[in-house]
């Protein structure tokens, strides 16, 4: 499943799925309504960006449920790849639902809320052992700080996913070619 940036077209997504050059992959690419996931930054309280954030995730889970087939494909055929708002709202469902995808790909994301707010993952989630996880983000980025991104990378691998982080120098607010290609070797592995 592809999730959009803020701003941003489910139209974008399919182009950068189309650059992944992997057969045999089908997308869906569900629309933000008014283009945005969620109003506010990602850094707000929880509260400020509901009940848009768990209409967003519950879009998700619809969007994944199409994905499946209604569960003829299990969590093992299924990926959630998010751009910058919609990476955020990957990891966020993958945190809310564990087990029900095989893999995300975070491009420029991170997990929603106040840096500093310990949201006790490790109550929630007991494991994530079987999740593959390539978190991609800038030392450049206006919108996601490395700190943040490496702070979600160190997160999922807490929780026992396998974590692939690449921090890119000087990369402004994009995905690159760099990081399809490592998208690409994340999903050919799969």
């Amino acid at each position: 499943m592809l999730l959009h940036g803020r701003g941003r077209t489910p139209q974008e997504m399919i182009a950068i799925a189309d650059q992944l050059h992997i057969d045999g992959m089908r997308w869906v690419a569900p629309a933000a309504k008014s283009g945005s996931w969620y109003p506010h930054r990602f850094m707000r309280e929880l509260d400020w960006n509901e009940p848009d954030l768990t209409g967003a995730i519950e879009q998700c889970g619809a969007a994944l449920r199409e994905a499946s087939e209604d569960g003829r494909l299990g969590p093992e055929k299924l990926v959630l790849l998010g751009f910058s708002q919609g990476a955020c709202i990957a990891t966020e469902y993958a945190l809310r639902h564990p087990g029900e995808v095989a893999a995300i790909i975070v491009f420029t994301g991170c997990v929603i809320g106040p840096p500093d707010e310990d949201r006790e993952w490790g109550k929630k989630v007991t494991s994530l052992d079987h999740l593959h996880v390539l978190i991609t983000g800038s030392d450049w980025d206006e919108w996601i700080p490395e700190e943040i991104t490496r702070t979600t990378a160190e997160l999922f691998e807490q929780l026992g996913a396998e974590v692939h982080l690449h921090i890119y120098h000087g990369r402004p607010h994009i995905v690159s070619e760099e990081e399809i290609g490592e998208a690409r070797e994340l999903l050919r592995g799969l």
